[in-house]
């Protein structure tokens, strides 16, 4: 009796905790929803100069709005002026002569919106920037989220080697191409009738694609004794990928930044923004270097910054001592039934077969079509020759 009136406390304890528990829904200003957010920067690559200027997006709902319409200036502290170009999709350009672009030149941005907002970032000075030293990669197996489950790839790594000329603060940009294969060339397909292509099509079994990794990469040399630093990781690549089956190659940019920059990037990344979204969803603001001076009271999210950038290109083909496991989408179905099988909506359905026929297997658009998979089948001008 004892042990059943215990229970039944215990289970109306539980039930009147449960029901105590409501979701959390953050309530946020209708001037907190919508900000100006302003991405890019001058360097003294080749001159050419690029600045987004998008919107961001409610938290339930991220997205890429871009701001059309503005007028955008970028400035130096020797009274040069540069107009850009409306490009789309939020994009403005403009080329600067790299004659303007040395080390200790400072840049500052002015925008006006549509609405007849006027932003202006503050001051950003060029750094000089060392050549990047090395990049390189070691066989690893890596602990993934579940404990004891390790994944086997490669890890990339940097040496840095700067002098006490160059800056102290430093952000990296990698980004990775690799060449990938369907597994047949396009010889039959059926549309209502049964076609046959010859001589088969190989123009779509090679593709390659490039990617911007989207992890944010820094490291300041502020506390250290030289301003050098050895083994930086960069991103991981796995094996059960077809990314490191026929060819990979990474681009690393280094920029030099001034300490205001630097402080600005190493917030983001801490806060575990990745660079393909930022401020796509702005739960927590971090502060850059734009003002509203129109309405002082509207935050403008991005930083505009000035910095000096060295690259460096590595290529890689099957690394040894690792196994590839991957699937590359190509997925064969036998049709029992007959071409019956592929309705109007499935056209065209494309056929395995040869020079002398075609046989009731149905290949899915990856076996035929590398292009399916996000890449192009131009080779690169950087791609190695075969």
């Amino acid at each position: 009796m004892h042990r059943n009136r215990f229970g039944l406390m215990l289970l109306m304890l539980i039930t009147t905790m449960i029901s105590c528990i409501k979701p959390y829904d953050p309530e946020i200003r209708s001037n907190d929803e919508r900000k100006l957010v302003v991405n890019g920067q001058v360097t003294d690559g080749d001159g050419f100069q690029k600045i987004n200027i998008t919107w961001s997006s409610p938290i339930e709902s991220p997205g890429y709005i871009p701001v059309l319409g503005c007028t955008v200036t970028i400035k130096d502290d020797k009274g040069h002026e540069f107009s850009l170009s409306e490009m789309g999709n939020g994009d403005y350009t403009t080329w600067i002569d790299p004659s303007l672009l040395g080390a200790g030149s400072k840049f500052m941005l002015e925008i006006f919106t549509p609405d007849g907002d006027k932003i202006v970032s503050d001051f950003d000075q060029i750094s000089a920037c060392p050549q990047v030293d090395s990049v390189y990669y070691e066989v690893q197996q890596i602990e993934g989220s579940i404990p004891g489950k390790y994944t086997l790839g490669i890890q990339f790594f940097l040496d840095l080697a700067g002098t006490v000329t160059n800056s102290r603060n430093y952000r990296w940009e990698v980004f990775e191409t690799w060449e990938y294969h369907a597994d047949y060339p396009l010889e039959w397909y059926y549309d209502g009738t049964v076609h046959h292509v010859s001589p088969p099509d190989y123009s779509r079994m090679v593709c390659w694609r490039t990617l911007q990794i989207p992890n944010i990469f820094t490291l300041s040399t502020e506390k250290l004794v030289v301003n050098a630093y050895k083994r930086f990781p960069l991103h991981f690549v796995t094996n059960r990928t077809s990314r490191l089956m026929y060819g990979y190659s990474l681009l690393v940019a280094q920029y030099a930044l001034s300490e205001e920059a630097y402080i600005y990037w190493d917030q983001l990344r801490i806060n575990g923004f990745e660079q393909g979204g930022l401020y796509e969803k702005q739960p927590l603001a971090i502060q850059g270097n734009l003002h509203n001076l129109t309405h002082p009271d509207k935050s403008v999210l991005g930083f505009f910054s000035a910095s000096s950038v060295r690259t460096k290109r590595i290529f890689i083909q099957q690394v040894p001592g690792l196994p590839l496991d991957f699937f590359n989408g190509c997925s064969p179905a036998v049709m029992r039934k007959g071409l019956v099988e592929i309705t109007p909506r499935d056209y065209p359905g494309y056929l395995m077969g040869d020079e002398t026929g075609y046989r009731l297997v149905w290949l899915n658009e990856e076996c035929v079509n590398c292009l399916s998979l996000g890449g192009i089948n131009i080779k690169p001008d950087f791609w190695p020759n075969d």
